[in-house]
C-alpha cells in the first residue's frame, strides 16, 4: 500500500507487534530515533549504556513522533 509503513506498537498491554502506520508518521519517528541512537553512540556525558538529559530529552521527541507522549502532561 502507498502511503503506508510498518513499526513496533509497544503501548498496547500486549506483546509488542508490527502496525501498519501512515508514512507520514514513520518517517518522523524513525527520524527521531535515529537522532537518539546517533547520540548514545557518540554521547560523552556517560551515554552509552547510562542515562543522561539528552538523551531522555531525545527519546521523549521519538515518543512524541509516535503519538505517545511519557511526559505526564
Amino acid at each position: 500500500m502507498r502511503g503506508t509503513g510498518w513499526d513496533w506498537a509497544d503501548n498496547s498491554g500486549s506483546a509488542p507487534h508490527l502496525q501498519r502506520i501512515a508514512n507520514a508518521t514513520a518517517s518522523r519517528s524513525a527520524e527521531a530515533y535515529r537522532a537518539y541512537v546517533t547520540h548514545g553512540a557518540n554521547c560523552g556525558d556517560g551515554c552509552p549504556g547510562k542515562r543522561c538529559a539528552t538523551g531522555d530529552e531525545l527519546w521523549q521527541a521519538y515518543e512524541d513522533a509516535k503519538g505517545r507522549s511519557t511526559s505526564g502532561a
